[in-house]
């Protein structure tokens, strides 16, 4: 049961990461001729069909429903076990 938890946290994190780098890439910092750095968007930034996908749909998906998801299975599994561990029926 811990091992199923750990390798779900690790998913977790590891997808996290790896959703969060087209935010970093969709901007980039410019030295304009004062000295002065302004943060400029990269065509990336500016495709209308990136910035509707990704900030638009997949995000509220990764952020808000699928931790959602995630822990609903979570503590759907962790009640079936405790209630098996209660009637001690032998889950192993």
């Amino acid at each position: 049961m811990v091992l199923v938890s750990r390798t779900q946290m690790v998913a977790v994190v590891s997808l996290s990461i790896l959703f969060n780098i087209p935010r970093y890439l969709d901007d980039h910092v410019v030295k304009r001729e004062d000295g002065s750095l302004k943060r400029d968007r990269t065509n990336l930034g500016n495709d209308d069909t990136f910035q509707l996908v990704y900030a638009g749909i997949f995000y509220y998906v990764v952020i808000y429903f699928l931790p959602v998801l995630i822990l609903s299975a979570m503590t759907h599994r962790h009640v079936i076990s405790s209630s098996l561990i209660m009637s001690g029926d032998n889950i192993l």
